[in-house]
């Protein structure tokens, strides 16, 4: 794992900073490591970073850019492993959604919240839902590991469909 002087990067805590990435990535597509590093400072994630650190943390922003730029739709959220207790990779799930609602949040041109579409809207509303997500306790079962696969892979689809419906316009998409 990362580490950060002496403080340790548990997996919940950079499944938060992948969706900060992504979800600035989504607002923002221009958006620089750079960004992605102040960004992480003013929410508080990441403070005087050592030298390996931010070059993880940058090559983790790249590899996210490219997952979201791929054709193939081989974007991967970044959370713990299958073979981590459910429990976990529930919250790093739900630290996932945060710190994508939070990079989402991040930009400059007016506020994604009030001034999108209503699926958009509906998008925004089931994260804001799964980023305060808790296992009500007991055995990790066949039917809780099932909801989270949909799940993840319902946050795949959403986080296409936010970066294509925020992103900007670009001057090849208009109509003569």
């Amino acid at each position: 794992m990362l580490n950060e002087t002496g403080h340790h990067f548990d997996s919940a805590r950079l499944s938060e900073s992948h969706g900060v990435a992504c979800g600035l990535l989504c607002r923002s597509p221009a958006s620089q490591a750079d960004d992605f590093m102040s960004l992480l400072a003013s929410l508080h994630m990441l403070q005087q970073p050592e030298l390996q650190v931010s070059q993880s943390l940058g090559r983790m922003f790249e590899v996210c850019r490219a997952q979201l730029d791929d054709d193939e739709f081989r974007f991967e959220l970044y959370l713990p492993p299958d073979e981590d207790p459910l429990e976990e990779r529930t919250t790093a799930l739900a630290q996932w959604c945060t710190g994508f609602l939070a990079g989402l949040g991040s930009g400059q041109d007016g506020d994604v919240f009030d001034t999108s579409s209503e699926e958009v809207g509906e998008a925004l509303s089931d994260l804001e839902q799964i980023a305060r997500a808790e296992l009500g306790g007991g055995d990790d079962s066949e039917e809780e590991e099932s909801a989270l696969v949909e799940i993840i892979e319902y946050l795949r689809v959403v986080t296409f469909m936010l970066r294509e419906e925020l992103r900007p316009a670009s001057p090849h998409d208009k109509l003569h």
